[in-house]
């Protein structure tokens, strides 16, 4: 080839390779534009059914009701861990506690490695701009700081307050709740993400927790307006809603919680009655049915605020909504209160998703197939166009927005656990079935030894449950001694065990790798 002809074919290979990187990249910029927006709401504490749309006799939630019309709720939803720090590492991280080991009775705290594998990291990866708002409360190794896991952190490690302070449109210095501050930093970030790729927002409300429940108003038997900050709020001031019902709770009926539970498996006085002590005391309780009630409300009126300002940015349509709980809570029922049982108040949460893009035929309607949260992580990745780290145990939701089918391998069991040591908890190993069973058992576990306890394989349990949620959805009678029920209750003990041995080895597999 002569000095000309090597000229010629250098210009042509350069033409060329400039086509092929402008071609490249308006592909990318269009693969970029396409992909939605993923913006997931977790609340804290929010029982199942709490909305109106989802069947509550009295509460009014108006925005999320128009919201459920547009999209598919999820009715058999259950919580991999049902208490706060083990329940959103797991969101993050998608698999169980027995897995990652991050909860309240484990030392172990979040690693750099395990930050590896969690969605944030993964969309990050992938082209997201990535953020978190709200409640975090997962701790994390010394090192790992919290502002350096996503592109915009505006969150805390912990409860948090319940007022904070504010500045109005004239620039005047008021207070607003955890939900507003929340929403305004929400919309903020909204507004702040590059327009040249797509956004997640975790944004993780710290309400209806107990603990703000507290800081309304510490006189639990009196109402929260007594507080001279909220004497004239509208949702929490003297003409707030919900002041003027009768409401029985379920505490009025005098239940024993050992008619559920013996002492010897859950001993109240070690501790449940005092951090729940609202939920032991009738006029206690009826007031945190008042105050939890006014936070899902306050909550749906931000909901309300997040869709108009999607709507205003232009972002409706190009935005995915996922709406879940850490879990769900006793407020009195069975006579007890808090988290960290398997009874469906507490394990099941509410949970459905607004997709711009599916079908009418499916917006609007109540899959009641069985849902873990750890199907959330495989969900927001699945939209993402990202593939699942090997730990990530559940399954995306996204066919059952896009067909009324049910696949033909979606599962029909479902395991359950609860890890939780503290106030004489025990160690809860369950497993539910898509046609309405349900069984757990119990074991004492020490405190001390929190890989020693939670290590079930082949042991008695100390109590076990045995329910037909079809016919006692209030899960009262326990029919482990219905001889009826034999063949089944060894199934469902069968199950629960290989559910066990299954995260161990799983556990064995990530370990290798994260820790």
């Amino acid at each position: 080839m002569n000095n000309q002809s090597s000229k010629l074919f250098s210009c042509f290979l350069l033409a060329t390779l400039s086509l092929l990187f402008t071609y490249s990249t308006k592909r990318t910029q269009a693969a970029e534009e396409d992909r939605m927006n993923i913006l997931f709401i977790l609340t804290d504490d929010q029982r199942d059914n709490t909305f109106s749309g989802m069947g509550h006799p009295w509460i009014q939630t108006p925005h999320v009701d128009e919201l459920l019309t547009q999209s598919t709720r999820f009715s058999n939803a259950y919580i991999a861990e049902p208490i706060c720090r083990p329940s959103r590492a797991s969101l993050l991280l998608g698999c169980h506690e027995r897995v990652h080991r991050i909860g309240f009775s484990s030392d172990r705290k979040l690693t750099r490695k395990q930050w590896q594998g969690s969605y944030p990291v993964m969309l990050k990866a992938a082209g997201y701009h990535t953020g978190l708002v709200g409640k975090w409360h997962i701790n994390q190794e010394k090192g790992l700081e919290l502002e350096d896991l996503f592109d915009v952190f505006e969150g805390h490690n912990g409860h948090g307050k319940f007022l904070f302070d504010s500045k109005d449109e004239n620039g005047e210095t008021i207070q607003v709740t955890t939900n507003q501050k929340k929403t305004d930093d929400a919309l903020l970030f909204i507004d702040q993400a590059p327009k040249d790729k797509p956004f997640c927002l975790s944004l993780c409300y710290a309400t209806p927790h107990s603990s703000k429940f507290r800081l309304m108003w510490r006189q639990f038997a009196e109402p929260a307006f007594n507080n001279p900050d909220l004497t004239e709020h509208p949702m929490y001031g003297k003409a707030g809603p919900y002041r003027d019902l009768s409401i029985t709770t379920p505490l009025a009926a005098n239940p024993n919680p050992y008619d559920h539970i013996p002492r010897h498996v859950i001993d109240h006085d070690k501790g449940r009655n005092k951090t729940y002590n609202f939920c032991y005391d009738t006029a206690m309780c009826y007031e945190l049915h008042m105050r939890y009630h006014q936070m899902v409300t306050e909550l749906d009126q931000m909901m309300g605020q997040l869709i108009a300002g999607l709507a205003e940015r232009d972002l409706t349509e190009k935005t995915l909504i996922i709406f879940g709980s850490d879990h769900g809570l006793l407020m009195g029922d069975y006579g007890m209160g808090g988290k960290g049982l398997l009874y469906d108040l507490a394990s099941k949460f509410p949970c459905f998703i607004y997709d711009p893009t599916a079908p009418a035929a499916t917006r609007g309607t109540t899959r009641t197939e069985l849902v873990s949260s750890l199907d959330i992580t495989h969900t927001i990745l699945d939209y993402a166009d990202v593939q699942p780290a090997d730990h990530m145990i559940g399954t995306s939701l996204k066919p059952l927005l896009h067909s009324a089918d049910t696949p033909a391998d979606w599962r029909q069991g479902l395991a359950l656990e609860s890890l939780y040591l503290g106030r004489d908890g025990p160690i809860q190993d369950g497993y539910v079935t898509a046609d309405g069973w349900k069984y757990i058992r119990y074991y004492k576990g020490n405190e001390k030894d929190y890989a020693k306890a939670i290590d079930t394989v082949g042991k008695a349990p100390a109590f076990e449950q045995l329910f037909d949620l079809n016919n006692d959805s209030g899960e009262s009678q326990n029919q482990i001694e219905n001889a009826e029920h034999k063949d089944r209750l060894n199934n469902l003990r069968t199950q629960c065990e290989k559910s066990v041995v299954d995260l161990f080895q799983q556990y064995d597999s990530y370990s290798a790798k994260y820790f």
